[in-house]
């Protein structure tokens, strides 16, 4: 009885642990801390598409904008406009059709856009507005619009959200993740997206360095990008159409379409 007892404390004690060290390393949301910081300038239109951080300030793209872009510092919660004539020619240049970028992040300083109708995605150089690479393709054939929606990256790989407004067919086919290897610009993997509204091409996706996180409407969840399976999901009651995400280190940066920007702060164990 004794030997049995002792065993039993041990799986206990190992249970115990494990649950400890998983929630060290895999934080969560605090939503009850979710809180609006401010909003887009009126001098530019509110409609936000994007947001990405570059590691000192969050970038926030324009739908139909034509290559006009907006930066916000997080501590000082200033915004700056960006409307010079290099970066609207190399913004609108990759996004495509409608100069209207989608998706936004950053990999190794360089500016990723993914286009809002789904034509092409690529990547420009901040600091002399250059275009360093563009895949003009599209996922799908046919008229319906797509949209390369949100954008990340892992430290390998390239993770778009993607849409097509193909509503006769199943959401499982129609708001997909996609893995694209970045030299060649090629999906070499597929998963099923959480769904949102089907009609709405507004959302995000961003990286914390372990798990990728994605939202629509005011649906947030957590994907593991090793199986492609949703690992978390969350409903945020204060958001009404979230339209980018991105990570800070400490907290998931939201941007709603109609200029919104919210924080998220996450607990660490």
């Amino acid at each position: 009885m004794t030997r049995m007892l002792l065993l039993a404390f041990l799986v206990a004690s190992l249970v115990t642990c494990s649950s400890v060290s998983a929630a060290s390393v895999n934080p969560g949301p605090d939503l009850e801390q979710l809180k609006l910081v401010t909003q887009l300038p009126a001098e530019v239109p509110r409609r936000v598409s994007s947001i990405a951080y570059d590691g000192e300030k969050l970038w926030v793209g324009i739908y139909m904008g034509y290559g006009i872009y907006a930066t916000l510092d997080p501590s000082s919660l200033q915004w700056k406009i960006g409307n010079e004539k290099k970066s609207r020619d190399a913004i609108s240049d990759v996004s495509g059709a409608f100069n209207s970028p989608g998706g936004l992040c950053f990999i190794n300083g360089k500016l990723w856009i993914g286009g809002s109708y789904g034509e092409s995605f690529g990547s420009v150089d901040p600091r002399d507005w250059k275009v360093e690479n563009k895949f003009s393709v599209r996922q799908k054939d046919g008229s319906a619009s797509q949209s390369y929606a949100g954008l990340a990256y892992d430290g390998n790989h390239l993770w778009i959200a993607w849409h097509w407004n193909k509503y006769s067919y199943p959401v499982s086919q129609t708001q997909v993740l996609l893995k694209v290897e970045l030299k060649s610009g090629l999906v070499i993997a597929e998963y099923p997206l959480p769904p949102g509204q089907p009609r709405d091409l507004t959302h995000g996706l961003t990286f914390d360095g372990s798990l990728l996180w994605h939202a629509k409407g005011n649906k947030l969840a957590s994907i593991d990008p090793s199986t492609g399976q949703v690992v978390a999901e969350y409903r945020l009651n204060q958001i009404k159409r979230v339209s980018g995400l991105a990570w800070d280190d400490k907290a998931l940066w939201i941007s709603e379409f109609d200029g919104k920007i919210w924080r998220l702060p996450f607990r660490f164990g």
